[in-house]
């Protein structure tokens, strides 16, 4: 098989899983009345699966030859270009009064890359909807399959800071050598398709089974079903799209829904994750300590601004408030950017600095091997953690730092790997606030624009700025680079380098 014929063979595969997926919404539809819809996705369903089976009857016994594009970042970055589109063709005629394919495309661009953003009438059928929360499920299914299969043994993917060791150690722990041992020969195309096919056998059955225990969970504290199924894909996937027919409105469902997103901030909760022997219980994950040192801070930082001034005179409605804060704050944090309905303030008080808080915490994103976007908690605890070195050899030149194997590793290679992803970061969303600012757009708008797009949290256009912003009112060139933020937002930026610089993939 070519090694082009084996990202065809990827695509293929791709193609007839969406085709498959596109069978919910149909019947979905046809239950609803809503028959225009259904027909939509059952035509495209029928077309896509048909296509799908001959391109792969076509591919499967052609012999192996070396290629020039074995590099999975070309595989990746073709995927998220090429499944939307196909994913956009129902939208083109479900959406009420037709939908062009290039904006329909760029609503699936949103969804696939879990950043959920919408150019859509919120009043839209329910079919579409529960359309966009499963294209988003199936990105977010997308991310950890390839994060464990291709990220991991390219040791990138924040894989490197997991990796990462002191180098007074004379050998790496059986983790790290097995999984540098099976890295993937970027030059020479040796990636393996059972490496893909083993890693959705293992994370699809739990990522399935873990949303469904979202949605019985929110199903049995009274949300609606429907409503409940698209929260709980929204949840898993990071991707923030809420039904407009319905919301959660208790601290319960809230709590349960929180407690989900805790599997975005650490790649502990999946199977197959790779965990250094010597982390710990799950309680001292780095990633973890980080994200609730973070969440104490911002928590109580906002609540102490809008709701703290209220607790003598209203303790529940402050308590609430706090609660409501917290929930937004993790939402963010995790890259979801749901916004607490119960206790939390108005939506105008996030605008200012709170919103630069909740867009500072989106930037940081979750765990490493996750469905959030960001820079990743790990990185940024790296960097803490250097700095936190650097300001005690000033404080005691002469003192030596007791910190262990794994965090000397953390402050040594894992805070340089962190800083060049956070330069490669700055600089592709610079380009991104330029080109957005080129075609006349406000210098904040881009910013928030460019940062919605590149942390892949979609809600953070409507409540980051002192106004709500619309990806409606974008123009054509306006949301190509915002499509194109969201891929280079989710694809791994450092594998973009490993293309230009071979050696960095080694």
């Amino acid at each position: 098989m070519k090694d082009s014929a084996r990202g065809t063979t990827v695509m293929a595969v791709l193609m007839a899983v969406t085709a498959g997926a596109m069978i919910l919404p149909a019947a979905l539809g046809f239950t609803l009345r809503e028959h225009e819809s259904a027909r939509a996705f059952l035509y495209s369903a029928s077309l896509l699966g048909s296509i799908a089976g001959l391109i792969y009857l076509s591919r499967r016994n052609l012999k192996r030859k070396p290629g020039p594009l074995a590099h999975p970042f070309y595989i990746l970055t073709a995927s998220y270009l090429v499944i939307p589109l196909f994913m956009a063709l129902p939208v083109t005629e479900a959406a009420p009064g037709g939908l062009p394919l290039f904006d329909a495309w760029f609503e699936m661009v949103a969804a696939f890359t879990t950043t959920g953003a919408t150019v859509l009438d919120p009043d839209m059928p329910r079919s579409l909807l529960v359309w966009r929360a499963m294209a988003a499920w199936l990105g977010g299914l997308f991310v950890l399959v390839y994060a464990a299969a291709l990220l991991a043994p390219m040791n990138m993917g924040g894989y490197d800071l997991v990796t990462a060791r002191s180098q007074a150690i004379g050998t790496l722990p059986d983790w790290s050598r097995k999984m540098r041992a099976t890295q993937i020969g970027v030059d020479a195309g040796q990636a393996d398709l059972s490496r893909l096919w083993s890693h959705i056998r293992l994370i699809a059955p739990a990522y399935a089974g873990v949303t469904g225990l979202l949605w019985v969970v929110l199903s049995v504290q009274g949300v609606p079903p429907l409503v409940g199924l698209v929260y709980a894909m929204s949840t898993l996937s990071t991707s923030g799209i809420v039904p407009h027919w319905g919301m959660v409105d208790s601290i319960a469902q809230e709590l349960a829904i929180a407690l989900f997103l805790g599997l975005a901030l650490t790649r502990r909760g999946w199977p197959g994750a790779v965990v250094p022997q010597d982390s710990g219980p799950v309680w001292r994950d780095d990633e973890l300590r980080f994200a609730a040192l973070l969440l104490a801070i911002v928590t109580f930082g906002l609540w102490a601004i809008n709701g703290a001034g209220g607790l003598a005179a209203a303790p529940g409605r402050a308590l609430a408030e706090l609660w409501g804060t917290g929930f937004t704050a993790l939402s963010f944090l995790g890259t979801a950017g749901f916004v607490s309905t119960v206790g939390a303030p108005d939506l105008t008080a996030y605008a200012g600095p709170a919103g630069i808080v909740l867009l500072g915490l989106a930037m940081l994103g979750g765990g490493i091997a996750t469905t959030a976007g960001g820079l990743k908690l790990l990185r940024g605890f790296a960097l803490f953690w250097q700095a936190k070195h650097e300001a005690e050899k000033l404080i005691h030149p002469s003192g030596m730092g007791g910190d262990g194997p794994r965090l000397r590793g953390l402050r040594s290679e894992g805070a340089f790997s962190a800083w060049l992803f956070l330069m490669v970061f700055i600089l592709t969303l610079s380009a991104l606030v330029m080109a957005l600012v080129l075609l006349g757009h406000p210098l904040e708008d881009a910013l928030i624009y460019a940062s919605a797009a590149i942390t892949t949290t979609g809600p953070l256009a409507q409540i980051a700025g002192p106004e709500p912003l619309s990806y409606a009112a974008l123009g054509d060139p306006a949301r190509a680079i915002m499509a194109l933020g969201m891929i280079l937002g989710r694809l791994e930026l450092l594998m973009l380098l490993s293309v230009l610089w071979p050696r960095l993939g080694r």
